[in-house]
């Protein structure tokens, strides 16, 4: 009785065993073979339009890992977290993520005050924040593990600024900026890489924002004849100014930065904007292999032209697997070095390289206004 008894709980525990692998019910088991990445977002509010595009990409890009074998041949899960664009959220979602042991690394915000805000949580966790969209320079100064996708105006402007002057020959400068902190940044940065190349900056206007009478700036510069007017401000403010400017029959080339870069700029400026010059994280006519892999593959899944913010969260996700396939997933520590190494990395947004600063050296796209429609920027 009791060897019955005996053979049949061992036939009992052994076939537990074969069905609980069969099933895969086993905690132990289902924690060795998956790993998370966190992705916080704007999913709700009045920033969920770049969550969502956020969401897309980022999805796209994990379920096409898995599909062929995970990394390490670990399933991998994506634990995405609402940040709301609220700093306060961005705050807790950080702190529910350093705490599960199954998450390596974090991929978002969307804001700079969002993602500046969860930096300390990040960094004393030893966790790496990549945030696609970042821009703010004090950012990555939070610790050693913040990084991003996007090309700051502590980046873009030189970027500009070599365009301008090595490229396009321009000598004799003036810029019209938005008086914000951001606007003061973006011509700071300009006109001191166009110092150190040569031009002459022959004036520096800035407007309140909410301005919409140009006339008196437009009439000093008209007079002061500069080759070329940068104008780092946005969409609504670039259509007013260039509108007033055709007006006075004031044409001199414009080169923008990348705020513009946006189908109302062609709504609100119509031909006054024509010609116009502006750099782009990403373009959908790009014919670089990496940008129309994205934007092919996008297309196919969701049926719509992706953004640049699609683009960017796209190449996040990307350059997060790559470093985890090279840093293996047991050790947070390990994934901020080996994003480092990933010098050239082809992305969606151009080829990207990190240095010390974890600040992403890129080459951005040119492009212009032609016949009412965004297109490559041909010398």
């Amino acid at each position: 009785m009791k060897k019955s008894f005996y053979t049949f709980y061992t036939a009992v525990f052994f076939l537990a065993i074969i069905w609980g692998g069969m099933l895969n019910i086993s905690p132990v088991i289902a924690a060795q073979d998956t790993v998370k990445i966190g992705l916080s977002a704007p999913l709700t509010g009045d920033w969920a339009e770049y969550g969502n595009d956020f969401k897309r990409s980022v999805t796209m890009v994990i379920d096409r890992v898995n599909r062929m074998g995970g990394i390490h041949g670990k399933k991998v899960i994506l634990e995405i977290a609402d940040s709301r664009g609220d700093p306060k959220e961005s705050v807790l979602i950080a702190e529910k993520f350093v705490a599960d042991p199954e998450i390596i690394a974090e991929i978002g915000d969307f804001s700079s005050s969002s993602s500046m805000a969860a930096a300390p949580i990040y960094e004393r966790a030893d966790m790496t924040q990549l945030s696609p969209t970042a821009s703010h320079m004090e950012f990555t100064k939070k610790g050693k593990n913040m990084f991003r996708v996007v090309a700051t105006q502590g980046y873009e402007g030189p970027y500009n600024a070599r365009w301008a002057v090595q490229e396009l020959g321009k000598k004799k400068i003036a810029t019209i900026y938005i008086n914000n902190d951001w606007g003061v940044d973006a011509n700071k940065y300009f006109t001191q890489e166009a110092r150190k190349l040569g031009a002459e900056i022959l004036a520096e206007e800035a407007f309140t924002p909410g301005e919409k009478d140009f006339s008196a700036i437009l009439s000093k510069l008209k007079r002061l004849k500069p080759e070329l007017i940068y104008l780092p401000t946005f969409y609504a403010d670039a259509a007013a100014i260039l509108n007033q400017a055709k007006r006075v029959r004031f044409n001199p080339v414009v080169l923008a930065n990348s705020s513009l870069f946006s189908q109302k700029t062609i709504e609100l400026g119509g031909d006054a904007v024509e010609g116009i010059l502006i750099p782009a994280n990403y373009f959908s006519a790009d014919p670089r292999p990496a940008a129309q892999e994205f934007t092919r593959e996008y297309e196919a899944l969701y049926g719509t032209v992706p953004n640049q913010f699609a683009a960017l969260a796209y190449d996040a996700a990307n350059l997060m697997v790559a470093a985890l396939q090279k840093a293996g997933v047991e050790d947070r520590a390990k994934v901020k070095d080996a994003l480092v190494s990933l010098q050239g990395f082809q992305g969606a947004t151009g080829s990207i390289s990190y240095a010390s600063s974890h600040d992403p050296e890129k080459e951005l796209v040119k492009i212009t206004i032609k016949d009412g429609k965004w297109v490559l920027y041909q010398p």
